[in-house]
């Protein structure tokens, strides 16, 4: 399918600084080659991919190509990736315009990168939204994100240059794949996420458990596709109160408000039952400054927090 260009594009002052920047950053992946002296007036959008990872699960991807007169561009197009648990088809969570507060869809946003010449790919992450397999929070994220983008650059479509983007938990998407040294990755722009150390900060403050695991594990848990489809787990989950159960702490496995969503409970109490800093600190995903000597060199910047 294709679809117009906005007729215009207003854009807020921290969006400027964002896309400004990762424009040009990305000019270190190279022209587009192939599309000659067309100017794309459209977008070729190719929804739901099912994208194999080296495991053989699928993970549900959307790429936005340049076209002109409703078909793709021919040649090839540097890469810009964003990988998310929130949604590939959702409103982004980043871009909003100084008079019109309401987040950007993603589509949007995808269509000013590919007005400018490049592809833009989208990809939920492991058992979220669209894709299969079983969410454990940050720790498929590197691995993923690498099988991902061996898969683009293998595409006819992809100059062999990408560049990733993303807030929050989509930075912790690019810190973990930076951390395997991914093929084609040439700029990384990571808005307020990427663990360096996440049992210094973000999952627990010098040790301490972070309890806002908690609340994400329950408020995901509650729109994961597993609970969505199964109207008897969604109907407990909406039964518990959240606010009540932080009044009768301490809990156990089997007895927490995640207990309908076992795969969401299991990983968050297995950063809590971790106490010291001990070897599942030390994994791609949660903490970065194991890998330095490893990460990519791409041109990069890191907004707010690292």
């Amino acid at each position: 399918m294709t679809s117009r260009l906005p007729a215009g594009t207003d854009v807020s002052r921290r969006s400027l600084v964002k896309l400004g920047a990762g424009l040009s950053l990305l000019a270190a992946a190279g022209e587009s080659a192939g599309a000659g002296d067309m100017t794309p007036d459209n977008v070729a959008f190719e929804s739901r991919i099912m994208v194999p990872m080296r495991d053989g699960v699928k993970l549900a991807t959307d790429v936005y190509r340049p076209a002109r007169d409703g078909k793709a561009l021919p040649g090839s197009f540097p890469v810009i990736l964003e990988r998310t648990p929130y949604g590939r088809d959702h409103v982004s969570r980043s871009e909003r315009t100084a008079s019109d507060p309401k987040p950007k869809t993603r589509a949007e946003v995808a269509h000013f990168f590919v007005s400018r010449g490049y592809i833009v790919v989208y990809q939920d992450c492991r058992g979220r939204y669209g894709s299969e397999g079983e969410f454990v929070k940050y720790l498929s994220d590197g691995n993923d994100g690498f099988d991902c983008c061996t898969w683009i650059i293998g595409q006819p479509w992809c100059n062999g240059k990408i560049g990733t983007m993303g807030l929050s938990y989509a930075a912790h998407t690019q810190g973990a794949l930076g951390c395997t040294n991914p093929p084609g990755v040439a700029a990384m722009f990571l808005d307020s996420g990427g663990f360096s150390n996440s049992y210094q900060g973000g999952i627990r403050q010098g040790g301490a458990f972070e309890l806002e695991q908690v609340t994400w594990g329950y408020n995901n848990g509650l729109v994961s596709p597993v609970v969505q489809k199964d109207p008897l787990r969604l109907a407990d989950m909406k039964a518990i109160g959240l606010r009540a159960w932080f009044a009768r702490m301490p809990w156990k496995r089997g007895h927490s408000p995640l207990t309908p969503v076992p795969e969401y409970e299991n990983y968050v109490y297995d950063q809590w039952e971790h106490g010291n800093f001990d070897g599942f600190w030390k994994q791609v995903g949660i903490y970065a400054a194991g890998y330095f000597d490893a990460f990519t060199d791409a041109a990069m910047v890191h907004m707010s927090s690292w």
